[in-house]
């Protein structure tokens, strides 16, 4: 897909705080861990910056999130700092991570001893390599332009809150990218990105 996504709106893309499981870099996909005390006050964070940003153009926006444990604690939280009715958002299980099979619930260290240059595999052919019973990226990148395409169409500003990985897609589609680009994007959970016709601005969490 190529940049021409038609965003003619800024598509605002949050990362869910960090989680337990990230602590202990062991891959969630479509499992779920909750927020960590830091992650929480990430999601404080940058709820502060996003109302900052909304405030400069006032108007109409949608917000969605995916539907897992994570990204609901995290849009709850920003949402407070938005003075936002819970009831605004709608959940897509089209912006849910990734899905990892049987690396679910593992770390890292444990998936290498099992299958050596396993992360430098994916790295190398994001595209091809899937995970024994997960995701294919192609699927994963089907679903994003789905949904990319329809928040296009809707010419309303958005908020989307979702994950690392499946952001970072998000991401890629609007800027061009291939799926190798797209797998080495940066993924902050202090930070966000403003997208807006091919382009992304990284904004900054606000803390105290």
């Amino acid at each position: 897909m190529t940049a021409a996504t038609g965003l003619v709106v800024p598509l605002y893309m949050l990362r869910h705080g960090e989680t337990a499981w990230n602590t202990e870099r062991r891959m969630q996909g479509t499992r779920n861990s909750p927020l960590t005390e830091r992650g929480r006050s990430q999601a404080v964070a940058m709820g502060r910056a996003l109302r900052a940003e909304l405030a400069r153009e006032p108007g109409r926006t949608l917000f969605l999130r995916s539907p897992l444990g994570r990204t609901r604690e995290t849009s709850e939280i920003v949402g407070r700092e938005l003075g936002l009715d819970p009831a605004e958002w709608r959940e897509d299980p089209r912006l849910a991570e990734l899905g990892y099979g049987e690396w679910e619930g593992f770390t890292w260290a444990e998936i290498e001893a099992n299958r050596p240059n396993a992360l430098a595999l994916w790295r190398a052919d994001p595209q091809g390599f899937v995970p024994p019973g997960g995701e294919a990226h192609f699927e994963l990148s089907q679903r994003s332009a789905a949904m990319l395409a329809e928040v296009a169409a809707s010419r309303t500003r958005t908020v989307i809150v979702s994950h690392g990985v499946s952001g970072a897609v998000v991401r890629g589609l609007n800027l061009g990218l291939d799926a190798r680009a797209m797998f080495v994007l940066e993924k902050p959970q202090d930070a966000f990105f403003r997208l807006l016709a091919g382009r992304e601005e990284r904004i900054e969490a606000v803390f105290d």
